[in-house]
């Protein structure tokens, strides 16, 4: 018996996500070293201060993990000035969607959500049978106005990434307030903001705004990007108690290593690591703009670290083209954008490198 044909029909229809290639692969591949800007990883690194934390803690990695957090929990709550029962952690930001889908989905359920967006969300809505409603975007933008027509009384849990991967894009305060003011109480709205470090736009919202006025909404931060933290896994999610208490129920047991716990503590700490990080990305964004406008390349200004270009044939094939120069990217065809390609800003060397492996194409 093939366990794959017994399996849920809405199971057998998944595609596995797949994730960038690693460098090490590719270099195995090519023979000789590559840099990888697939990821929308911190090209700085960790934090030196979780660095070192990491190494006093090892001799205690024989022992399980505290199972919460608490002490990393209590420093976000003190942070954001909400209480540590507001507080969840996962391997990364990722489990707490899937923790969410998994405690409140059921193939009754309806997902509502962008076009255009993190694949993972689709993914998390076909494993629970869910109907996925996914509206159009405009200007590479989440269509709010649009998504709102689309609430009903089956809407469980909407999506709304907030820098989105992968277009780099924001929507306003004023957006996000008329959509969530329609946004019936029976839906829990999640604010994906694994990018937030890196916004700087005065007309982005506040989401805690909404958190403190009650509204039923999941704000998910990360210790992956601007932290350079991504190998450890760990991210969190703040919200009303009643519904932390509920994905509580679904979150597996010491679900974030004590290693990951210690070394984000460290990282939160560390804000000219941050700020270092952040500048780095702002000035090289710019630098790549001008050169794509030199190059008469299309692109989307982004408010990340990464941008969406228009590579002007197949993605696959520009993917493929680019990485033979020793550089990884990531096509977004699979995404709907069919000639485009997203890459991590990196530093200057890699994306100069980037730059003559993107001249080939032409």
């Amino acid at each position: 018996m093939n366990f794959i044909d017994i399996a849920p029909h809405y199971i057998r229809a998944i595609k596995p996500y797949v994730p960038g290639k690693p460098v090490e692969e590719v270099e195995r591949e090519l023979g000789f070293t590559a840099i990888k800007l697939a990821s929308n990883e911190n090209p700085l690194g960790p934090s030196p201060k979780a660095v070192e934390a990491i190494r006093n803690y090892l001799l205690q990695v024989s022992r399980y993990p505290e199972d919460t957090g608490f002490y990393l929990r209590r420093r976000l709550a003190e942070h954001f000035k909400v209480t540590r029962d507001q507080v969840i952690l996962g391997t990364g930001s990722s489990e707490i969607l899937a923790m969410a889908c998994h405690a409140l989905l059921t193939p009754d359920c309806e997902v509502l959500t962008s076009e255009g967006s993190f694949v993972l969300y689709y993914l998390l809505a076909q494993a629970k049978g869910a109907k996925m409603v996914r509206v159009p975007m405009k200007d590479y933008r989440f269509d709010l106005a649009a998504m709102a027509e689309r609430l009903s009384a089956n809407t469980r849990i909407v999506f709304l990434a907030n820098p989105n991967n992968p277009t780099g894009t924001t929507n306003t305060a004023a957006e996000v307030r008329l959509f969530v003011e329609r946004a019936p109480a029976t839906s829990l709205l999640v604010l994906d903001e694994a990018y937030f470090e890196y916004v700087d736009d005065p007309k982005y919202p506040n989401a805690f705004d909404y958190l403190t006025e009650g509204r039923p909404v999941l704000i998910l931060r990360t210790f992956s990007k601007a932290y350079g933290l991504a190998g450890l896994r760990i991210g969190y999610g703040i919200s009303r108690t009643d519904i932390i208490q509920l994905i509580n129920k679904v979150r597996p047991p010491f679900n974030t290593s004590n290693v990951s716990q210690i070394a984000a503590m460290a990282a939160f700490e560390d804000h000219d690591h941050v700020r270092r990080s952040v500048r780095l990305t702002t000035e090289e964004r710019q630098f790549l703009y001008t050169e794509f406008k030199n190059r008469s390349i299309p692109y989307v200004p982004s408010a990340t670290n990464f941008i969406l270009i228009d590579a002007g044939l197949p993605a696959a094939d520009a993917f493929r083209r680019i990485l033979r120069q020793g550089v990884i990217v990531r096509p977004m065809d699979g995404a709907g954008f069919p000639t485009m390609v997203r890459v991590t800003i990196g530093t200057r060397d890699e994306n100069v490198k980037f730059l003559k492996a993107l001249d080939s194409l032409r």
